[in-house]
């Protein structure tokens, strides 16, 4: 059968919307490369495929918890330099939450262009309000992927197809375990609470239930392979590490700074609020009228509420437990906030163009003001980060650095005057020089194993390197890799078998000088000099 003149004009329009969609996504995650977490995930991808590619890195050799990441976006590494790959993905990535973005938006508001508006609303919102620092739109890795696939089961779920909806969150496991993995929990609350009557029957989505539990199979297993070679006493400690050292600001938020929760709270409580007030309006404009999306924007609801009881569990928990640390890690590296931090903006986003639809249908002039200020204000925001990239033209990886172009330039003669197989010390937050430099290093803040035995020796590493006895007998922290001293340096490079150090120029060591530049200098360690202190 030939598409009829008003199916083809509908379908143009859609693929348009998917195209302003992306747009905005890009817009919003399309900062030079690489992103914070790309040299994380692309470079851990990159040793999965190559493993004599930065031989010896502790983090990249350590537990792989991301493996249907590494075999789909990860695989291209084989191939193709790391920042081509990362564009490639970051394209699929924004391609893919586009089109479910879409289909979800259409679902509950289906005027024209209200996805592009609700999809602007979302990206604000979450960079606005998030209380555990969540995201969705950035650098490419598997979350990406899997948020694609829970706005897919959302539209499926909003139409009463629930057979469809577990296989996407198991395929969503498999990409990310724990944004699938909440998403089933917060789906099967909301299922639950339907009316009996509107209920698909449990034995009809078994099947599907079956193939979504199968589906997760291959995000599951290698995320609990990370503790299978570790006593308990060793995942003990290493759950603290990472969650009261390493991530309190995403798996414990009571523990950070006063100033700082504060701010949180506040942001995420005005979204709360504004959550509350939405609900309550549209389901009485519901009542006034015989909308059928009306039940499928309540479904969201029901999704963004059940986020939140699952956020308020970890927040009772993180209480309860305040005293038992060790029992309190157990369960808070989970990551007990961080569905809540997409889900209600998502539930904002949607239920704002619904709202505003039925108030133009009305002739409302608030609908007219909800309809400007849901274009206005998250425009000034996609505006203000173009601003900002243009400004500073520094890629997320190297917001952290003293001078980037700089490091840039000394990772450049690394690579191409080094061994392939030399190890190096570098700064702290030097997250990106694997990344252009393509040589292993001892340890850097941002690069933090998954698996329990290899998270310890990191935190062992970074207290043997950083942590100093100041003259009054306290232990502090070391302000930079110069600033320990030629002594301490040659220390570090027996015990470790490092081949050079890359540091600030100032204060010098006396140690042989590869290469130096107005901000960095590589000393050689494997050498000696006459003038040693």
């Amino acid at each position: 059968m030939v598409p009829s003149h008003t199916q083809r004009a509908s379908a143009s329009r859609r693929w348009l919307e998917v195209a302003l969609i992306f747009a905005v996504f890009f817009v919003a995650g399309g900062a030079p490369v690489p992103h914070v977490n790309e040299t994380h995930y692309l470079a851990k991808a990159k040793q999965y495929w190559q493993p004599d590619w930065c031989q010896g890195d502790l983090f990249l050799e350590s537990g792989k918890a991301h493996v249907t990441f590494y075999w789909t976006v990860g695989l291209l590494t084989k191939w193709l330099e790391l920042p081509t790959v990362a564009w490639i993905g970051r394209i699929a990535a924004w391609l893919a939450l586009a089109i479910a973005w879409e289909r979800l938006s259409r679902t509950i508001a289906g005027a024209p262009f209200r996805a592009v508006i609700s999809a602007m609303l979302l990206v604000a919102l979450i960079d606005w309000t998030n209380f555990a620092g969540e995201w969705v739109i950035g650098g490419v890795e598997g979350k990406c992927f899997a948020y694609a696939l829970v706005f897919w089961a959302l539209a499926e779920a909003a139409g009463s197809r629930w057979q469809r909806v577990w296989p996407l969150l198991g395929l969503a496991s498999a990409f990310h375990v724990l944004v699938g993995g909440w998403s089933v929990i917060a789906a099967a609350m909301v299922w639950l609470c339907q009316p009996r009557r509107n209920r698909v029957p449990f034995t009809q989505m078994l099947p599907s239930l079956m193939l979504g539990g199968a589906l997760a199979l291959f995000g599951v297993v290698p995320a609990a392979q990370l503790t299978l070679a570790a006593t308990s006493a060793d995942v003990t400690e290493a759950n603290e590490i990472y969650v009261f050292d390493r991530l309190p600001h995403h798996l414990a938020p009571l523990t950070l700074k006063t100033g700082e929760l504060g701010k949180k709270t506040l942001r995420f409580s005005l979204l709360l609020l504004g959550f509350a007030w939405l609900r309550y309006f549209c389901t009485r404009q519901e009542s006034e009228g015989d909308d059928r999306t009306g039940g499928a924007l309540e479904l969201m609801m029901r999704f963004a509420l059940a986020s939140l009881i699952i956020s308020v569990t970890g927040l009772i928990w993180e209480l309860v437990t305040w005293s038992f640390p060790a029992i309190s890690a157990k369960l808070l590296k989970y990551y007990f906030f961080r569905l809540a931090d997409i889900a209600i903006p998502l539930a904002v986003a949607l239920a704002v163009v619904w709202l505003t639809d039925r108030l133009l249908r009305r002739q409302s002039k608030w609908g007219v003001c909800l309809l400007s200020l849901a274009v206005i204000l998250p425009a000034l925001h996609l505006l203000d980060l173009s601003r900002t990239r243009y400004e500073t033209r520094v890629a997320p990886a190297d917001r952290r650095l003293r001078d980037p172009a700089a490091f840039r330039e000394v990772c450049d003669w690394v690579r191409e005057n080094t061994a392939a197989d030399a190890f190096f010390l570098v700064p702290r937050n030097a997250q990106s020089f694997k990344w252009y430099a393509g040589r292993s290093d001892l340890v850097t803040w941002k690069d933090v194993p998954q698996n329990a035995k290899d998270l310890i020796v990191w935190r062992d590493r970074l207290d043997d390197v950083y942590q100093q006895v100041d003259e009054q007998g306290n232990q502090v922290r070391a302000s930079s890799l110069a600033s320990l001293g030629t002594r301490r340096m040659r220390e570090l490079a027996e015990t470790y078998e490092l081949d050079y150090v890359l540091a600030r120029e100032y204060p010098p060591l006396l140690l042989p000088v590869a290469y130096s530049n107005s901000v960095y200098t590589i000393y050689k360690t494997s050498e000696t000099t006459t003038n040693e202190p």
